[in-house]
C-alpha cells in the first residue's frame, strides 16, 4: 500500500469539473485541498493565506502558466509547484523548468499517477510525464550547448547526446532499470553510460552527479 502525502493544496483551473476531479484524485492520496480557484493569481493568493504546500496548476487565462508559477515560487515559503498541461513546445518548457516547477504532467493524467507524482515531490524528486522526455532531451540538450560555451575547456562539454539523456533521468530520480526502460537499452548500458558521466563530471555518486549538472546548467 502506498503511504499518503502529508501536504496541503491548493488546485488551479478554469474549468469547473475538472477542478473537482484534481480535488478528489488529491483527496484519494491524503491531500488536504484548502482551495480551488479558476484563476492563477487567486491560486497563489490562497498559497499565502493558507500556507499551502502545493500548488496544482492547470489551465487558467487570467495569468500566463509561468508566472503563475513564478510568483509562487517567489513566495516566502513557496510551495511545490506541479503543472497539468494539454501540450506545450520547447521554449514553453524550458521557461516552466527556469522557473522552477517540480512536475510536468500530462492533463489527462490518472489519479494513481498523480498521486505518485505527488509523493515523488513531497520526497523532493522532480517528475517529468514520459510523454514530455524527448521534449525535454531537447531543452537540456540548448542548455548544455550554452554551458559548454561558457566551460570551454570543462570536461562536462563532452558528454554524449545519449549521456546527456541518461543524465537528464537520473536528475528526475529514476532508477537504472527505469531509465533503461525509457531509452530502450539494457541496465548495463545505462550502467556504463554511468559510468562515463561521473569521469565527465568528476564526481562518484549519483547525488553528485546530479548537483555537478545543476551547478553547470546541464539540468535544472
Amino acid at each position: 500500500m502506498q503511504r499518503p502525502v502529508t501536504a496541503t493544496a491548493v488546485v488551479v483551473d478554469e474549468w469547473a469539473l475538472v477542478r473537482l476531479g484534481m480535488v478528489q484524485a488529491l483527496r484519494s492520496a491524503e491531500v488536504t485541498v484548502v482551495a480551488a480557484v479558476a484563476g492563477g493569481e487567486e491560486g497563489v493568493r490562497r498559497v499565502q493565506a493558507h500556507g499551502a504546500s502545493m500548488l496544482l496548476l492547470g489551465a487558467h487565462r487570467d495569468v500566463a502558466l509561468v508566472d503563475s508559477v513564478r510568483r509562487a515560487r517567489a513566495l516566502a515559503s513557496p510551495p511545490h509547484v506541479l503543472v497539468l498541461l494539454d501540450q506545450i513546445d520547447r521554449v514553453g518548457l524550458e521557461a516552466l523548468r527556469a522557473v522552477g516547477v517540480e512536475a510536468l504532467l500530462s492533463r489527462s493524467v490518472g489519479p494513481e499517477e498523480l498521486a505518485d507524482a505527488l509523493r515523488r515531490v513531497a520526497g523532493g524528486e522532480r517528475v517529468v510525464t514520459p510523454t514530455l522526455l524527448p521534449l525535454l532531451f531537447e531543452v537540456i540538450g540548448s542548455a548544455a550547448a550554452v554551458a559548454d560555451a561558457d566551460t570551454a575547456g570543462s570536461d562536462s562539454g563532452l558528454l554524449t547526446r545519449k549521456e546527456r539523456e541518461v543524465l537528464a533521468c537520473l536528475a528526475e530520480g529514476r532508477s537504472n532499470r527505469e531509465i533503461a526502460e525509457l531509452l530502450f537499452v539494457t541496465p548495463a548500458t545505462v550502467k556504463t553510460h554511468l559510468g562515463h558521466i561521473y569521469t565527465k563530471l568528476g564526481v562518484a555518486t549519483r547525488q553528485e552527479a546530479r548537483a555537478r549538472a545543476v551547478a553547470i546548467g546541464l539540468v535544472g
